[in-house]
């Protein structure tokens, strides 16, 4: 097993309706990038979260269309496990930590009151937290872009290509 085999079994549960599943390896992805790449870091949810953070716009880019920021808060009253502000807000990345990925890698289940939609939603709604299916592409596409994960994933840019070209001996 490997992060890519992750990123792949998840792109195919993803595309199989499969969400759960596909957004419980998207969560693991992006543990063991995470991991490699603040390696200093000790504490599980805050290289995570950091991850998350410096990964947003591509999350947000893939996993929100529509949508592409480098923070996003949202007003959540009431949900268990969330630590919000004085004015009831929370980042993205601590949703996405605590509401999705605990519950998943800790109990195998989302919580009941989560649903996935076809559309960007993302909020408290009526006791009901909506996030967008495409969420999980976000996580796996920031996790094939990261730094760290160069080696298992080939994403070059034009210029990236001619640089190597130019560098061959032939």
């Amino acid at each position: 097993m490997s992060i890519r085999s992750f990123v792949e079994a998840a792109t195919e549960l993803h595309a199989g309706g499969k969400y759960d599943a596909a957004l419980a390896l998207a969560c693991t992805a992006v543990d063991a990038t995470a991991a490699k790449l603040f390696q200093s870091e000790k504490q599980n949810g805050a290289l995570y979260k950091r991850f998350l953070q410096s990964s947003m716009r591509t999350v947000t880019k893939f996993g929100f269309p529509g949508v592409q920021a480098g923070a996003i808060r949202i007003k959540c009253l009431g949900v268990p496990g969330l630590k919000t502000d004085s004015e009831g807000y929370v980042g993205i990345e601590d949703i996405i930590y605590h509401t999705l990925r605990c519950g998943l890698v800790h109990q195998c289940e989302i919580d009941s009151r989560i649903s996935f939609t076809e559309t960007t939603q993302i909020g408290n709604f009526d006791s009901e937290f909506r996030v967008p299916r495409s969420l999980i592409i976000g996580l796996l596409q920031a996790v094939k872009t990261a730094e760290c994960n160069r080696d298992i994933f080939i994403y070059r840019t034009y210029a990236s290509w001619i640089q190597l070209a130019q560098s061959l001996d032939f």
